[in-house]
């Protein structure tokens, strides 16, 4: 108890020194999810940390491109079943009762799995073709399709724990993924061919026995009820933000386009920065997205989240860059002589990973606003993909994988900049609906 107190009194002293205010009921309930995120996103990165390091170490840079490019490709072609995704975490934290949050979570269900069949068909059929338009091979194809319907049946369970405000269960079974997905790579490269197929399977079976336990666990909350008032309602937040979800899933292209520009390995090299950098900003950002979402949602106050963000910027900037670069130097040390550290290339992933953070905070924050809101964040990725696209296609061919960490800090800032000059529309009447 003594501990838990101590822990409040820190979190309430840090929030008044950067905000210049008492820390209210509500930004306390959200800091206590916060908390619990950090200790399970603090354990789950330390055993992503050495599936990484092993993973690179035993593949070799060329599989470990390989492994990128799975993932990469299956975050694209997740398009066609992300259509609701955020309709569903925004509606459903709305929601004021257990009934209604299991209408959304159970008709959210319903239209994932008609979605994930029509996916699957259509990519089987046109495998052929769709794998030479992505540069990779027909395995590698396959491998994404796979890969992208277990994501997203796991995504689905874990955001109805987010819903349901279950944050605690959230946070413990972000560190058991984790730990499965470690313990099923050990298994599989001690038995079976040392290849990115190993790494892959090791991700298929983590996700899916977290889909059978929250299965199991939230059984009252999917009952694959039907209700067409909330379908039509988060089918038409979803429809105004499919822009930004396919810009937001193309993103994530740089592997792609370095592997068609320069080499497989050399996306390996990529993936060997990017893990250390982007991926831990990512994972830093789900420590607070995990309660900041639904928390912005609820909000009848958007604007004063917005200024608090921005109060935070240069403690957290102060923070993030050198904790990256120190991260990376760790990192490849341990990673061996097939991976040589670059300082210019770290300290550049070090900066597109801040400004990768900040763009998620005010990109979630706007998606919270409403259909409003969605359509402004829909843009910002547009305008961060055609950078991304624009500057990897110009500076690859030249300068090499370090045009790749260049785009990403134009592009995220760029984004940046855009939501920040439409913060008019918080609180906006009639924004959220």
């Amino acid at each position: 108890m003594q501990l838990k107190e101590f822990g409040f009194r820190l979190i309430s002293t840090l929030y008044e020194l950067i905000f210049k205010e008492k820390m209210g009921l509500e930004a306390a309930k959200f800091f206590t999810g916060t908390s619990y995120m950090a200790i399970s996103t603090v354990l789950g990165v330390l055993l992503t940390f050495v599936f990484t390091v092993l993973g690179a170490r035993i593949l070799g840079p060329t599989n470990f491109g390989n492994l990128a490019l799975v993932t990469t490709v299956g975050t694209i072609l997740a398009i066609s079943m992300g259509i609701c995704g955020n309709s569903m975490l925004k509606y459903g934290s709305e929601a004021q009762d257990d009934p209604t949050r299991t209408r959304i979570i159970s008709t959210f269900t319903v239209l994932l799995a008609l979605e994930a069949v029509v996916s699957v068909v259509v990519y089987v059929l046109f495998s052929e073709q769709l794998s030479n338009i992505f540069g990779v091979s027909k395995e590698v194809f396959l491998f994404a399709v796979a890969y992208i319907v277990i994501a997203e049946f796991f995504a689905l369970t874990m955001d109805s724990l987010r819903v349901l405000f279950k944050i605690r269960a959230f946070a413990l079974l972000n560190v058991l993924q984790s730990a499965l997905v470690l313990a099923a790579f050990l298994i599989l490269v001690s038995t079976y061919a040392k290849s990115w197929q190993a790494a892959v399977f090791s991700l298929y079976i983590a996700n899916a026995a977290i889909i059978v336990i929250l299965v199991v666990y939230l059984r009252q909350y999917i009952k694959l009820k039907f209700d067409r008032p909330s379908a039509t309602k988060m089918l038409t937040y979803g429809l105004h933000g499919l822009p930004g979800l396919i810009a937001t899933a193309f993103i994530g292209i740089s592997p792609v386009l370095i592997n068609i520009f320069i080499s497989t390995a050399t996306v390996g090299i990529y993936n060997a920065y990017y893990m250390p950098s982007i991926a831990i900003s990512i994972a830093l950002w789900g420590v607070f997205s995990a309660a900041f979402f639904p928390y912005a949602s609820k909000s009848r106050d958007k604007m004063s989240i917005f200024r608090n963000v921005n109060k935070a910027i240069p403690y957290i900037v102060a923070v993030l860059v050198p904790s990256i670069v120190l991260m990376e130097l760790l990192v490849f040390t341990l990673y061996g002589r097939q991976y040589p550290f670059s300082v210019e290339l770290g300290l550049l992933f070090a900066l597109a990973a801040t400004a990768c953070f900040f763009y998620q905070c005010y990109s979630m924050l706007m998606a919270s606003e409403g259909v409003r809101g969605a359509a402004v964040n829909a843009r910002s990725s547009v305008i961060t993909l055609v950078v991304i696209i624009g500057l990897n296609v110009a500076l690859l061919p030249r300068v090499g994988i370090i045009g790749a960490p260049v785009t990403l800090i134009f592009a995220y800032l760029a984004a940046v900049v855009y939501l920040g000059s439409r913060t008019r529309i918080l609180n906006e009447p009639g924004a959220a609906t």
